[in-house]
């Protein structure tokens, strides 16, 4: 039996992340994937902000003296496929707001390939097709078992995506909602802007779709209820939005679940953490999760350092990163009261009348004024006299959630 200091469940960005970090400080750990390769199988608009990847720590780069102004664009195998400066939000016929965000779209098997490089390059064991059948503690430590081994870890961290079944093995409350996203990767560039369509009326079961264009391609995807048909709904979207695309031009079928009823009950306890996915650390309007989970794998990291120096691994101990967890931005409450919202609460002529009071506006910033503003027009429609609080928690919860959105 392999002994570490830290075990990570989960080689996506948060696990790879979280397994940077520990390993630059020092620690013995071992990332356990249970797919063959990492990057695969895809499941993402592949959006981010300029500013996360320039911020967030961990995020991958081919190496310290390139920039972003001419980040590989024209190299054979491209991280970042395009550069995009504004967003688009288009709310069935009644209206459209923007958004003046720095954003790219990236290569994304790629941005996860170099992550896992980098990890290795630190120190980390990485072991592929490696699922996790069993979670429990012995002592003051935590066993493992995986299809491939057994392992013995002082400190786990689950960074094991929306299935989050180490949050169950280790007796914790996984999330409660999910939703179903799909995507198609189409030939050809369909738009110049990451565009995002609210649209009710004609699709009842969609919460959004979404058109992100890449470097000769463009992913063109919906978010969906899980008990609807989502293919169907994405081609009556497709054909909609972009009727001459043809059946041939479809390059590749993307799947996956997200969670949506936000951050789980409890991040941590004895001698475990969650990260990411598996904690419900989305942002349940955009439903992105890239950013957050490598930094929220960045917060778990930190604490691990700490318990390993002082072999401290108590819950009251790993609370310190849930609680730095809870006062991050993605984490905030009003995200989560505008999905209740948005997604359960409005009706389709809700959404025709919040678009027609946001028709025009740039939702960069929120500020005082603007929120005045909404009110006044709220106001003025009787239909959305009951409802004006509802349209500012969402015009909120739009600004509060855009930069980690995706």
């Amino acid at each position: 039996m392999q002994q570490y200091d830290v075990l990570i469940i989960g080689g996506g960005p948060t696990g790879l992340s979280t397994g940077i970090s520990v390993a630059k400080a020092g620690l013995n750990a071992v990332i356990v994937e249970e797919h063959p390769k990492i990057g695969h199988p895809l499941a993402c608009g592949e959006g981010l902000s300029i500013d996360k990847m320039r911020t967030v720590e961990n995020m991958p780069k081919y190496n310290s003296e390139e920039t972003y102004d001419d980040f590989i664009i024209n190299r054979k195998n491209y991280l970042i496929e395009r550069i995009l400066s504004t967003q688009r939000f288009f709310f069935g016929t009644s209206g459209v707001a923007t958004s003046q965000l720095e954003t790219v779209t990236i290569n994304r098997p790629l941005f996860d390939h170099l992550m896992a490089k980098e990890a290795q390059k630190n120190g980390v064991d990485l072991s592929l097709q490696s699922r996790v059948n069993e979670v429990k503690r012995d002592g003051n430590s935590v066993i493992v078992k995986t299809t491939s081994q057994t392992y013995r870890a002082n400190l786990v961290i689950g960074c094991d995506g929306p299935s989050a079944h180490s949050v169950k093995m280790i007796g914790l409350k996984g999330p409660s909602e999910y939703v179903q996203g799909v995507e198609f990767n189409i030939k050809g560039i369909l738009t110049d802007a990451l565009d995002f369509y609210f649209d009710f009326n004609r699709f009842p079961k969609m919460h959004y779709g979404w058109v992100f264009p890449k470097k000769s391609s463009t992913n063109i995807g919906i978010v969906v209820d899980p008990a609807s048909n989502p293919n169907t709904i994405l081609k009556k979207f497709m054909n909609l939005h972009f009727n001459d695309v043809k059946e041939e031009d479809i390059i590749q079928r993307i799947a996956g679940i997200i969670p949506a009823s936000g951050p789980i009950p409890n991040l941590c306890t004895d001698n475990y953490m969650v990260a990411g996915d598996a904690a419900g650390l989305t942002n349940s309007i955009f439903y992105g999760g890239i950013a957050i989970g490598i930094h929220s794998g960045w917060l778990a990291a930190q604490t691990a350092i700490e318990a390993c120096k002082s072999k401290n691994f108590s819950k009251k101990k790993l609370l310190e990163y849930e609680y730095k967890c809870r006062m991050m931005p993605y984490a905030d409450p009003i995200i989560q009261k505008a999905h209740q919202i948005l997604y359960s609460d409005f009706t389709a002529n809700d959404l025709e009348n919040f678009g027609s009071l946001i028709d025009g506006w740039d939702i960069t910033r929120m500020n005082i004024w603007k929120k005045l503003l909404l009110s006044f027009k709220a106001l003025s429609k009787p239909s959305m006299i009951k409802k004006f609080w509802n349209a500012r928690i969402i015009a909120y919860g739009f600004s509060k959630s855009r930069d980690w959105g995706f």
